[in-house]
């Protein structure tokens, strides 16, 4: 039997740090391995790609403001992916 995924859009929170000028995404990825995520930022977007048994998760982010897409630190832990990235002045 094959197994069927689903194919959905994660939950996502954003939020702008405008004292230290950073923006901060935090997704949410249950029963995600760390490497099942798929990650490509520029200095406009983002796309996220990941997959867990049963879920195939994908999401496009536009940036309203550039951001600096080789200074960009991502955590992964309990299942939230939180990306940190400096916009650019």
């Amino acid at each position: 039997m094959v197994a069927i995924q689903t194919k959905i859009e994660p939950e996502v929170c954003t939020y702008v740090d405008q004292e230290d000028n950073l923006l901060t995404i935090e997704i949410v990825l249950p029963d995600v391995s760390k490497e099942n995520i798929k990650l490509k930022v520029n200095a406009r977007s983002l796309l996220l790609f990941a997959a867990a048994e049963k879920v195939n998760y994908a999401k496009y982010i536009s940036f309203y403001h550039p951001v600096i897409p080789d200074k960009v630190r991502a955590t992964y832990e309990h299942g939230l992916l939180r990306i940190t990235l400096p916009l650019r002045a």
